[in-house]
């Protein structure tokens, strides 16, 4: 079976720095991938990427096997939800909740067909799907972190897309906010055959339904593998460098200590 993401000696610079370098990864459809890695060492760099919304400086990479160009860019994106709060937090401001969302049609950044009834509906049942049945015409900078995050994921799933890619989606979240996120992208995870893709930085947010995982050091992938196994101690500990204790909890996420 063809990957349905495939990169070889991916590379990103700027300047003379690497933020990616030499990055080989595979991952099928269905997988449920884990990116991990400390704050500047790549993950949102990578998935931008692999998303089509930054371009790689150079390496190759295939989406739906073939590479990225002016004819499949927009499709690809529509296939592939992307949900990244430090990418759109920069991008939206006074759009409206409900214009975000059907904007992950186009794989634009605003609206540029004509949207049904249909479309309409449908963004509005996300919304409120995701807690947002009140607020579709609040714009973007008015609403919470935690309301922001839920218009992206409505966004990014409005389209049906057969990847959904999640940037460290509980980041700045209230502890009962993120609860309520993870417990939603637990039960999208056991239940879709969509191919996820989750980057994080906090070893609590390994939900048990993502098994595969990469971790990111300077922009470099340092480890794969299983997911229980690259989270050791002893693994763990040789990627970030430093010595750390990992264990499992009753729900089956992680736990981290630094002794």
């Amino acid at each position: 079976m063809q990957p349905i993401i495939r990169t070889k000696d991916l590379c990103c610079q700027s300047g003379n720095r690497y933020l990616l370098r030499d990055i080989n990864w595979e991952v099928e459809a269905g997988d449920k991938w884990i990116v991990f890695g400390l704050n500047g060492s790549g993950k949102t760099t990578l998935l931008s990427i692999v998303s089509g919304y930054k371009m790689a400086t150079s390496g190759t990479l295939e989406v739906f096997g073939a590479p990225y160009s002016d004819d499949n860019i927009l499709a690809n994106r529509r296939r592939m939800g992307w949900v990244s709060s430090s990418f759109f937090d920069k991008v939206y401001s006074r759009e409206s909740a409900l214009t975000i969302v059907l904007s992950g049609l186009t794989g634009t950044m605003g609206l540029d067909r004509r949207i049904t009834v249909e479309d309409a509906c449908r963004a509005k049942a996300l919304l409120e799907e995701w807690h947002l049945a009140r607020k579709h015409d609040f714009p973007f900078s008015m609403l919470s972190k935690g309301e922001r995050q839920n218009v992206l994921i409505a966004r990014a799933l409005i389209a049906d897309p057969d990847i959904l890619v999640l940037d460290e989606p509980g980041t700045g979240l209230d502890v009962l906010a993120r609860e309520r996120l993870l417990r939603k992208i637990s039960d999208l995870a056991e239940t879709t055959d969509k191919t996820l893709i989750y980057v994080t930085h906090y070893p609590e947010e390994l939900l048990p339904a993502f098994d595969k995982g990469i971790l990111l050091s300077h922009g470099r992938i340092v480890d794969r593998g299983p997911v229980a196994e690259i989270m050791s101690t002893e693994r763990l500990s040789a990627s970030l460098g430093t010595r750390v204790e990992t264990r499992y909890l009753d729900d089956g996420r992680m736990d981290l200590r630094i002794p």
